[in-house]
């Protein structure tokens, strides 16, 4: 048994192994009493119960303890088989979790306030707003009118009966297949209120993909594309979280009865617990929520003490609106300077013939000025930043010159700084500098937008948005494009993939006019050449810019070339050699 052979071999294989991951049951099964750890690390402890932490931490000569208490407690939800979904009750029942009772008795104490995962500011700030007291910094989207980015609600006049609303699972499926069709590089989760539609829904994605090339193909890859990390999925409320995707679809399946009554019986949402469900249900994707609702919000008037339906409702009113109810979307900074300073750079700029937009952001971290032209419709074509109030409140110059920076560029924005010293020394020449390098910008952006185009008319770009990407033809010999992370420690028999000739990439532009930008690549020799050319990739090639920069690289890897003197960041996401 694996317990005799880890008591025997105890010594040997910690050191063998430092560092093990187990759930809790597997520790007081399989380690021996006296096995100890430097450092026990409990993830998502919000939802494990002490009793199942004491295996663990009884084994630690230091505990680390990570979760939210605003998202999922320890729950029985679903241990029955007898719940009525239908029923107005509190048909769970909520325990304390090892992270309440570590909020008590462990010190220090330390709060995460960055917020990083969400490409658009809309996808976190009504949890900031509304669970998280305005807390949270939350970093502003360059292009936040992009197609494809934000939330969004698609009314569906469906019939709540025996927990199942079949007209909206059959209008889900739709936009599931649609969605996989037009989105192959988007990884999507779908998340639904209960148990039954979860089942229901789950069925149907399964049978269609035994008739539909493009869903069968579309769940092929994603089940092995980022390692599987972001598969696709269809869960119910209590078990999404941990779990992100670039688009995530919501289904609130409650709507009106055979009879036309709309009952407001939500079952778990109607629980104590009711809003940190709903919390981590709106919280789950990068780039884009859809929620599909039957909910008549006209009849729909939860009592102000059920927090859960009540935010419910928020939620559809803001996916509808975009706008946070009573309270102002944006902080009271937004459309006002920090500094006389930032007044006299946000003259300088209009004065140059471009719009100025001061405090661009939603929540606690905000740019200085960005910077719009007219002649460029896809967003700001750069953020400027001031060693103003923003600046100067980071803790460290680690978060003042560098994090937020990798953050910013990671989102698609180029950043400009001027400082205040060099400003009131010598006013004429920095605005004669910021002349010319918003020239410059603007005349690069407008180009590659040409360049763009064009290209475009020969190979399809695929884009974060909503691409349009022909199907492969399997009968003319060429096989699905499955792409696999290779982003794995290599044992001493296995060689780590890099960028080589006859590679197969799936690249994302961090910064300049494509940032957020997908590209397909076939790495050859030789760009452009149309010999080497095939279904969705486009040729690139050593003697160009990007190709030089990617040779040898790996996947997650970050690389930069230079356009111009501007320099490029590109990622690698996923990487084929055959």
């Amino acid at each position: 048994p694996p317990r005799k052979i880890l008591k025997r071999a105890n010594r040997a294989l910690m050191e063998l192994f430092p560092c093990w991951m187990m759930v809790p049951s597997a520790v007081a099964q399989h380690l021996p009493r006296k096995t100890d750890f430097d450092l026990v690390i409990i993830d998502e402890a919000s939802q494990m119960t002490p009793e199942n932490s004491i295996s663990a931490l009884m084994r630690a000569k230091n505990a680390f303890i990570a979760g939210d208490t605003n998202q999922l407690p320890p729950t029985n939800f679903f241990k029955g088989l007898s719940i009525d979904e239908d029923e107005d009750e509190d048909v769970t029942t909520t325990e304390e979790s090892i992270l309440e009772l570590a909020n008590v008795q462990f010190h220090p104490k330390h709060r995460l306030l960055w917020h990083y995962r969400s490409r658009h500011e809309d996808l976190i700030a009504f949890s900031n707003h509304y669970v998280y007291d305005s807390e949270l910094v939350i970093f502003p989207s360059p292009t936040p009118t992009t197609k494809g980015l934000g939330i969004s609600l698609v009314e569906v006049n469906g019939t709540l009966q025996r927990g199942i609303n079949m007209v909206e699972a059959q209008v889900m499926l739709e936009a599931i297949v649609q969605f996989m069709r037009d989105n192959p590089d988007r990884s999507l989760g779908v998340a639904v209120m209960n148990q039954s539609q979860m089942e229901q829904l789950e069925a149907l994605v399964l049978r269609e993909a035994e008739t539909n090339r493009t869903v069968s193909n579309y769940l092929d890859k994603w089940a092995t594309a980022r390692q599987g990390l972001e598969k696709f999925f269809v869960k119910n409320l209590e078990n999404v979280q941990g779990d992100e995707r670039d688009v995530i679809f919501i289904g609130t399946v409650y709507g009106r009865d055979a009879q036309g009554k709309f009952y407001q019986r939500f079952g778990p949402i109607n629980g104590s617990a009711g809003k940190r469900r709903l919390n981590v249900l709106f919280s789950r994707a990068k780039e884009q929520i859809v929620t599909f609702s039957s909910i008549p919000l006209g009849d729909f008037n939860p009592s102000p003490t059920n927090e859960g339906a009540t935010l419910l409702r928020r939620w559809l009113e803001f996916s509808a609106t975009k706008r946070l109810g009573e309270v102002a979307h944006n902080h009271d900074r937004a459309g006002h300077t920090d500094s006389p300073f930032e007044d006299h750079v946000l003259e300088a700029v209009r004065s140059l013939g471009y719009e100025a937009v001061p405090q661009v952001g939603v929540s606690s971290y905000f740019i200085d000025i960005g910077v719009k032209h007219a002649s460029y419709p896809l967003g700001y074509i750069c953020g400027i930043e001031c060693d103003g109030a923003t600046y100067h409140s980071s803790k460290s110059a680690r978060d003042r010159d560098r994090l937020r920076e990798e953050v910013l560029i990671r989102l698609g924005w180029d950043l400009y700084r001027i400082w205040s010293t060099d400003w009131f020394r010598d006013p004429l020449g920095c605005r004669d500098v910021l002349r010319a390098y918003l020239a410059e910008r603007l005349d690069g952006l407008l180009k590659d937008m040409d360049e763009t185009d064009q290209s475009e008319k020969i190979q399809p770009e695929v884009r974060v948005t909503s691409p349009k990407i022909s199907e492969p033809v399997s009968d003319s010999g060429v096989e699905d494009v499955i792409l696999e992370s290779k982003g794995v420690i290599p044992t001493s028999h296995e060689e780590v993939d890099t960028v080589r000739i006859g590679s197969k990439l799936l690249v994302r532009f961090l910064n300049g006019p494509r940032a957020g930008a997908l590209h397909k690549l076939w790495f050859q020799e030789k760009t452009n050449d149309p010999n080497f050319s095939v279904g969705e990739h486009r040729s690139i090639g050593t003697d160009s810019p990007l190709g030089a920069a990617l040779e040898d690289a790996q996947v997650d890897d970050i690389v930069t070339f230079k356009v111009k003197d501007k320099e490029i960041r590109v990622e690698i996401i996923e990487l084929e050699n055959t």
